[in-house]
C-alpha cells in the first residue's frame, strides 16, 4: 500500500513540476512500519504566489496527504 501511495504522490507532483508550477519537491516518509502519511515539501516557482501553489498541491494530494503535512517554500 505504501509503495502505491508513493507512486501516486510522486507521479502527481512530477506532472505538476513538468507543467511548471513547482520547481522541485521532496517526500519524507515516516520511518518504520507506519500508517502515517508522508510530509511533502514543495519548492514553488517564484512566478506563482505561495497561496496558489499551496491550494493546488493540497487539492492534488488530498486523497493521500493531509494539508498539515504539506509545506510550500
Amino acid at each position: 500500500m505504501r509503495k502505491a501511495r508513493h507512486i501516486d504522490i510522486a507521479s502527481r507532483l512530477e506532472v505538476t513540476k513538468q507543467f511548471g508550477l513547482v520547481e522541485d519537491y521532496r517526500i519524507d516518509w515516516p520511518s518504520g512500519p507506519s500508517l502515517r502519511p508522508p510530509r511533502v515539501t514543495v519548492r514553488r516557482r517564484e512566478a506563482y504566489p505561495v497561496t496558489l501553489t499551496r491550494s493546488y498541491v493540497t487539492s492534488l494530494l488530498d486523497p493521500f496527504v493531509p494539508s498539515r503535512d504539506i509545506v510550500v517554500k
